[in-house]
């Protein structure tokens, strides 16, 4: 099988061999060397979904191309899962046999009978799903399964899903307006950064960025210490404005600024209840984005980057510890008035949220079939708003689709490694989490540069963005981390140099973007065709272009935007992308997540109103 054959040779010498071609490699084989294995979801939400792959059989097959067809399929399996979730059956019609030995190599491989602590690799996206059957409406604690058939696919089946009466277009509008009077506050959690938005009565009162690197924490207290500090300290803001206290407002001023540290904020907060006493502000709503798979506002899945210090500090005691966390909506009411809201929902529904909101105010008709939206920055955030205007409960964990079979020498570095394919979270090799975030950016950097520019290289390790160690090389995070200056270092010298070496770097992120749209519309299969990008990625218009190269050299038919300051169509919008201190760029998420605020509060009076 020569093209099989070719695709090792590729994975040997470090090429990628991407999952859509493997697909359509596969595809192609003929009857008598092939079978037909349709994995059907049930899902959680409702409705029935078949997807059909071809496996060569495995007496054909020799010891690397069996092992790379297995691969393949825990990839496809371990793709529907990470991004729809669902109870699986294998419908195998007369190759009952080989069905039942995919499931055993499935069950092996994703720990399907291990207790939750003790599953790595594929098996944490299993802790996820299980977490999301506790946590769905009418839901209770149940252990993931699989079936094996020799009878056809069930047909497919949709959910019945609600449709607004006033249209997708509207839940956005409306979102967007009535602000006068309301105290809203917008928070943006990300991977290396907390960013803040407090609009009063419609306008921008406050902006404020914090860096912090959750990855390090190893307590869910030591986690939401500065999230509350930064929810009382806006509230402080919040009360100098609307009482036109300068005096207050000086006391703050410092400790808003982006370098205030914790520290800083916490002598802040004791000089103004010094000063004031009790503080006495409330919001009216907050809306958050948040890192991880969110379900009815609360956190249900655990397995990213941003909690791996707790996972291992408390091993197999991480439930019990993540569960403070899942109930953090709970928290926040405090710092809400007596009927306010508090809504948390995942960092890519923030942003689809954002790009739908925008764009309905001049192209209503433009969101009329919903927004999938992608955030570009430490990992690959997914948001989906559908053309209901629903945020499907389902896990859109695409940062976890494996995309590469290949690129084999990589696997040998450690995740932290900078040259590492391995996933920092389940140590999988080929996910999107090293294709498309900045820690794609700096791999490719090393894997294109080391051999032709080696002084850019040694440059990187001078100025301290990489430090090189007996068992590999490391980004360092402490004292300083140093991931976003060397992202931004990179961007700058790819955008103003022009040199094409380091214009392939993001040419190569948008093949990946590419390969990653095709396997969306296959599992997902989103009405929306256009994928909007947020984050720290694509703020640079010379390296977005770059991608784009990449994307449409890969998919000619894929559409993408971006969200620069041509997105800034609301009032509050506007007023960032004036604004001379912020940018866009920085707070687009945070803005966005203030409309939601407003759109959370508008469902619970519509709740309160209709008694549903």
């Amino acid at each position: 099988m020569q093209s099989l054959d070719a695709c090792i040779a590729r994975a040997g010498a470090g090429e990628p061999v991407y999952i859509t071609d493997f697909r359509a490699l596969l595809a192609a084989l003929p009857d008598d060397s092939a079978f037909d294995l349709t994995i059907s979801v049930a899902r959680l939400d409702g409705g029935v979904r078949n997807y059909p792959v071809r496996l060569p059989l495995d007496s054909r097959l020799g010891g690397a191309a069996r092992e790379m067809v297995r691969e393949y399929f825990l990839a496809e399996v371990y793709n529907i899962l990470s991004s729809l979730g669902g109870v699986l059956t294998f419908h195998c019609p007369g190759h009952a046999d080989e069905g039942k030995a995919y499931r055993s190599h499935f069950y092996d491989a994703f720990g399907v009978a291990l207790p939750t602590s003790q599953r790595q690799g594929y098996g944490k996206c299993l802790n996820v799903l299980e977490r999301m059957m506790a946590a769905l409406p009418g839901g209770e604690a149940q252990r993931f399964s699989c079936t094996v058939s020799d009878a056809p696919a069930p047909a497919e089946s949709e959910i019945a899903a609600p449709v607004p009466a006033f249209g997708v277009a509207e839940v956005f509008r409306r979102a967007a307006g009535g602000l006068d009077g309301k105290a809203l506050l917008g928070i943006d959690i990300g991977g290396t950064d907390i960013k803040l938005v407090l609009a009063l009565d419609g306008r921008i009162a406050c902006c404020k960025e914090f860096d912090w690197y959750p990855a390090g924490m190893g307590t869910v207290e030591e986690f939401v210490e500065p999230l509350f500090i930064l929810l009382d300290l806006l509230a402080w803001k919040g009360r100098a404005v609307r009482d036109g206290d300068d005096e207050l407002s000086d006391i703050l001023a410092a400790s808003l600024g982006r370098e205030a540290g914790v520290e800083e904020m916490k002598v802040a907060l004791f000089r103004a209840r010094d000063a004031r006493g009790v503080c006495g502000f409330r919001y009216d709503a907050v809306g958050l984005c948040f890192p991880d798979v969110v379900i009815g506002n609360k956190i249900v899945g655990g397995e990213t980057l941003k909690t791996r210090g707790m996972r291992d500090r408390w091993r197999d005691e991480y439930d019990r510890e993540f569960a403070k966390l899942t109930h953090l909506d709970d928290v926040i009411r405090r710092f809400v008035t007596a009927d306010g809201a508090v809504g948390i929902i995942n960092d890519g529904s923030m942003a689809a949220f954002t790009a739908g909101v925008e764009a309905a105010v001049t192209a209503p008709e433009s969101v009329a079939d919903g927004v999938f939206a992608h955030t570009l920055g430490t990992e690959l955030g997914s948001g989906w708003v559908t053309e209901t205007g629903v945020f499907p409960d389902i896990p859109l964990e695409v940062y976890n689709f494996i995309i590469d079979l290949g690129s084999w020498p990589e696997r040998a570095h450690q995740p932290d490694d900078v040259r590492s394919v391995n996933n920092f979270n389940t140590r999988l090799p080929g996910t999107l989490q090293k294709y498309t975030s900045q820690s794609g950016v700096f791999r490719l950097a090393f894997k294109l540069l080391q051999d032709k520019r080696p002084d850019i290289i040694d440059a990187f390790m001078e100025k301290g963005f990489v430090v090189r160690r007996d068992d590999g090389l490391f980004i360092p995070t402490a004292p300083r981390d140093m991931r976003k200056p060397f992202l931004e270092y990179i961007m700058e010298m790819a955008e103003q140099s022009g040199d094409p070496l380091l214009g392939r770097i993001f040419r190569e992120i948008g093949v990946a973007l590419a390969v990653t749209g095709r396997e969306v519309d296959r599992i997902l299969r989103p009405a929306a065709r256009r994928r909007i990008l947020f984050g720290r990625l694509v703020k640079r218009p010379g390296c977005f272009e770059e991608m784009r190269r990449g994307v449409l050299g890969y998919d000619p038919e894929a559409d993408l935007a971006v969200a620069d300051d041509s997105i800034a169509l609301t009032p509050l919008m506007r007023e960032l992308g004036a604004s001379r201190e912020y940018s866009i760029a920085q707070f687009a998420q945070a803005v966005g997540a203030v409309h939601f605020a407003k759109y959370v509060l508008e469902m619970n009076d519509a709740k309160d109103t209709h008694g549903r």
